[in-house]
């Protein structure tokens, strides 16, 4: 009796723990809609969703048996850096999966650039910089899209996560560290709650694209302090993550970005490999709109060569492609030009059977820009949003992810 009572016993225990691993992503369908009717739910969804399937896999597996990482890498413009839109995805999608740290950041104030609203930076020095919008500057940019460099004598820069209104502190217990320049160049790393400081050396032979230190315990800031040298030191970025099961969310952002500018940033593709993306969320296309004569053949060219790239550096990730929303021609005009460039990704992402999430249309399309600034959602330069704008942009985005994974778990492919 005690036998049959374990079995079922055992069995409940079995089916409620694929019930849970099952649990479809809450979708809030037509909330936003409701307060904002210039959106279309109708359109709220990604197409060839059925190419997500291996990544939905990798969450249900992970969702089943809590274990193990899923990376994801959203690379776009300056959309992206400020991480308004970004910080929504990734507090929804760690807060349902777990959370495996912030993932890549960069210390945006010492190349004098606006930071997401978790980041501060300070430093010892000042330091010449460069972001990838800008190839004729010979400074290359990295995994984040920028860099900074100096030669200065004892150089350091302090680093510190903070929480606001979309980001809760997000503690780290490991660091993936891009850094460059010569053999001799080494640096301390000090991070706060850990009373040793770690060493942080590369030999001449030494060819990895980042070092890895695991600290003792959780930490939300660090100091990194080059030991004294004059020989140039670089800074690329690192990417702050922690030893719980869960989702890691790299967000890579860089303003003035294109789809041209990203493909001729040489260390960028040698360096992306090392977040081992298991999807890439691609959001460029509003600097391109900005441009006269651009043409769609070129266009294309540049979106083919940026994908061709992105399946060398990562041949199992999967992608997903989105559209920008409207906004204004030089600030005055409506943007005839994005109307163009959206056409030209949705053509392309149909003719590669990629999945394409078009926040162009789902938002209302041409000339819907005028409606987003006169209720306070876009900003005063007609190009970004506001904060609240981004968060509705973000949950739009959410909701269709939410559904395309529902759907696969209906399918009962898994």
């Amino acid at each position: 009796m005690k036998k049959i009572f374990y079995r079922i016993s055992l069995l409940l225990f079995i089916l409620q723990s694929i019930h849970i691993a099952a649990q479809p992503i809450p979708v809030n369908e037509n909330i936003y809609s409701k307060i904002f009717p210039l959106s279309n739910p109708s359109l709220n969804r990604i197409n060839n969703e059925k190419n997500l399937n291996s990544f939905f896999q990798k969450l249900l597996s992970l969702k089943r048996n809590k274990t193990g990482v899923v990376s994801i890498v959203h690379i776009g413009d300056s959309h992206i850096q400020a991480d308004y839109f970004t910080s929504v995805i990734r507090n929804k999608l760690q807060q349902f999966f777990g959370n495996s740290g912030r993932g890549l950041v960069f210390p945006y104030q010492l190349a004098q650039s606006n930071s997401p609203p978790d980041i501060t930076s300070t430093s010892n020095t000042s330091w010449t910089f460069n972001r990838l919008a800008h190839p004729e500057i010979p400074i290359a940019s990295g995994i984040s899209g920028y860099c900074i460099q100096t030669n200065y004598n004892g150089a350091s820069f302090d680093l510190y996560l903070k929480s606001n209104d979309n980001n809760p502190i997000q503690p780290f217990d490991r660091l993936k560290i891009f850094s460059g320049g010569s053999s001799s160049v080494s640096w301390k790393l000090l991070a706060n709650n850990n009373n040793s400081p770690f060493l942080i050396k590369k030999d001449e032979t030494d060819t990895s694209l980042f070092k890895e230190v695991d600290l003792d315990h959780s930490a939300d800031s660090f100091s990194l302090v080059s030991i004294p040298s004059d020989s140039l030191k670089e800074f690329y970025g690192v990417s702050l993550e922690n030893s719980t099961p869960g989702i890691i969310y790299h967000s890579i952002g860089v303003n003035g970005a294109t789809y041209d500018s990203y493909n001729q940033a040489t260390l960028f593709w040698q360096q992306l490999p090392a977040l081992k993306a298991d999807i890439y969320i691609i959001s460029l296309g509003t600097n391109e709109a900005q441009k006269t004569g651009l043409y769609q053949n070129l266009f294309m060219q540049q979106m083919n060569l940026f994908f061709e790239k992105l399946k060398t550096a990562s041949p199992d990730a999967s992608i997903l492609i989105t559209t920008p929303a409207d906004d204004f021609y030089k600030r005055h005009r409506p943007n005839n030009m994005l109307k163009q460039i959206c056409t030209t990704i949705t053509t392309y992402s149909f003719r590669h059977n990629l999945p394409l999430w078009d926040m162009y249309r789902i938002t209302g399309a041409h000339g819907s820009a005028y409606k987003w600034l006169r209720r306070g959602l876009m900003n005063k330069d007609r190009v970004h949003f506001t904060n609240s704008g981004y968060q509705v942009q973000a949950t739009f985005l959410c909701d269709a992810f939410g559904k395309a994974y529902d759907n696969y778990l209906k399918s009962g492919i898994n």
